[in-house]
């Protein structure tokens, strides 16, 4: 295996922890702020902004390297798919809409991008060993 297969491998796995992270985060959360109100309010409002400015990099490199190796638009578009509706999700919906619609589209967003990464690592554990 190549390297920067190595690397997009990390990657992939990463973006798929986030996302879990995000799941995790979207079902709990709404249990942890009916128990303690401050804590969830302020961990809500800035858990997002963390969660974006990782996952969305993270994200980006490690589909646009998994594209570079297998050439699979659809794998790619998935991530990306995935990616606007997280975006989507912990902001413009986030801030204007009930926290049932956000968590929705937020965990669609979370599973849709996880399965392009899975995909993506798959597809570019499969490909450089059918090259050797």
């Amino acid at each position: 295996m190549q390297k920067t297969d190595l690397k997009t491998k990390k990657l992939d796995n990463i973006s798929i922890w986030l996302s879990g992270f995000c799941v995790i985060h979207c079902l709990a959360l709404p249990v942890i702020t009916i128990g303690i109100p401050l804590f969830g309010e302020f961990f809500d409002r800035h858990y997002h902004a963390i969660m974006l400015f990782l996952i969305i990099p993270i994200s980006v490199v490690a589909l646009s390297r998994g594209f570079h190796n297998h050439r699979k638009i659809l794998i790619s578009g998935l991530g990306c798919f995935g990616v606007v509706m997280i975006l989507i999700g912990g902001t413009i919906i986030h801030n204007q809409y009930s926290a049932l619609t956000d968590s929705l589209i937020t965990i669609s967003g979370s599973v849709i991008l996880a399965l392009a990464h899975f995909l993506n690592n798959r597809t570019d554990h499969h490909h450089s060993v059918s090259c050797k």
